[in-house]
């Protein structure tokens, strides 16, 4: 296969855009979270509003796994390319539609259950679009620098959060609070939709990968009921989810949950926290490159075990820093936690999509992945905010992590090598 500079850009450029939009509309939700509690819910509901409207984003996740099965079987079986603008293009309309969404003061409590539906539209196809470029970018890969490519599937997301956090900033700071409420927060989600657009026009220039041709040419196809193929590959279905537990769950915590955080933390208005937002994203985002560089060069059982002891020494200090209210103590372990995590993410999509063959690869990756981040991930921003309401306690969240953090390190113990990849 011709893998020229130009290739390799082309290829990463068409499965990042579609990633970057799922993440962009995720988290375009959680960052107008304070606005959409106060149009989709009663009035005067206070913090119960926030926790619900963080309760319908994670429900929203119940729909991912359903979504993985659907688009894990159909790029096992037609292709990635096509599973891939097929996932592409049924995000781009729920995100649009968002933006048209009708509030509790139009419609009532209807509007809470329609905000509801299209979050479960959003998320049914995105359960097949990350993990696909997971496979995508595996495949598509030289064996020598297989970690750093898949890595740009991880720089994807965290560009999709940044591109929505920089936009939101800006929205806050060029528009009145009534226009923002009234109009401006609809206009990012048009945006959305304009991303997927453009998505769909890369991704049909995309070819299909080498190891998918190879097994059509092959006759490799497993065309087995879905129940089968859960049963036969129940083992390494379990292993991805572990593998990917405390990503998931440290990834929403830090993205969702600190953003709220650094309200209290730094004495300021949310508008203002989004600054600080920014910049920590930039500083988990930049690096993952080079730690992906750093898997094609290192054991990645060794990187992946140590970060993961790294991250669950770091929990005391910030749990320290939070209780005895030092911004310093608590930013100094938040970055420190943050840098072993961004190796943790950099090196997740290559041992997912690493663990099955070509043939059931999709579907297992997909079936791992939205595992831990529905059943996990996607309930961490809302168990933290349950957590600490109940026990009164800023740093209960770390239990979170705590548990995420032992979940995952059973996994990657049990990391065994793999030869190379046939189908």
């Amino acid at each position: 296969m011709d893998f020229s500079k130009k290739k390799r850009a082309t290829v990463i450029t068409a499965v990042m855009i579609g990633n970057i939009l799922e993440w962009y509309e995720i988290y375009l939700f959680v960052y107008w979270a304070p606005i959409i509690s106060k149009l989709f819910f009663p009035p005067n509901d206070g913090t119960g509003a926030l926790t619900n409207t963080f309760l319908v984003f994670a429900l929203g996740f119940l729909s991912r796994p359903f979504g993985g099965i659907f688009f894990g079987r159909l790029g096992d079986r037609i292709g990635r390319k096509k599973a891939l603008i097929l996932s592409v293009l049924m995000m781009t309309v729920p995100t649009f539609v968002m933006g048209l969404l009708p509030t509790y003061h139009s419609i009532g409590g209807a509007a809470v259950w329609i905000l509801l539906f299209m979050r479960l539209c959003q998320s049914f196809p995105a359960g097949g679009e990350l993990p696909g470029g997971f496979c995508y970018l595996y495949e598509s890969s030289p064996l020598n620098s297989r970690r750093f490519l898949c890595s740009w599937a991880t720089v994807a997301y965290q560009l999709g959060i940044l591109i929505s956090t920089v936009e939101c900033y800006l929205l806050e700071k060029f528009l009145s609070p009534e226009s923002l409420i009234s109009w401006g927060w609809r206009l990012s989600f048009f945006v959305g939709g304009l991303f997927g657009l453009f998505g769909l026009l890369l991704r049909y220039k995309l070819h299909e990968t080498p190891l998918f041709q190879e097994m059509i040419l092959h006759e490799k196809v497993v065309r087995d009921p879905i129940l089968q193929v859960l049963y036969r590959y129940k083992g390494k279905i379990l292993l991805g989810t572990l593998f990917c537990v405390l990503n998931s769950s440290a990834f929403y915590l830090l993205s969702v949950h600190l953003p709220i955080y650094f309200v209290q933390l730094f004495n300021t208005n949310y508008s203002n926290t989004l600054i600080y937002t920014i910049f920590f994203l930039l500083f988990i985002t930049i690096p993952i490159p080079f730690f992906g560089y750093l898997g094609d060069k290192w054991n990645n059982k060794a990187l992946l075990i140590g970060s993961t002891l790294a991250m669950i020494f770091l929990l005391y200090p910030l749990h320290y820093g939070i209780q005895t209210a030092s911004p310093w103590i608590t930013m100094s372990s938040i970055l420190a936690y943050g840098i072993f995590f961004t190796c943790l993410s950099a090196l997740i999509p290559y041992i997912v999509a690493e663990l099955s063959p070509t043939y059931v690869r999709f579907t297992c990756t997909a079936i791992s992945f939205n595992l831990a981040d529905s059943v996990i991930g996607g309930f961490t921003p809302v168990g933290a905010l349950l957590l600490i309401n109940y026990t009164h306690n800023s740093s209960s969240f770390i239990w979170i992590l705590l548990f995420s953090s032992l979940l995952s390190l059973i996994g990657y113990l049990l990391m065994k090598p793999r030869a190379a990849n046939q189908y």
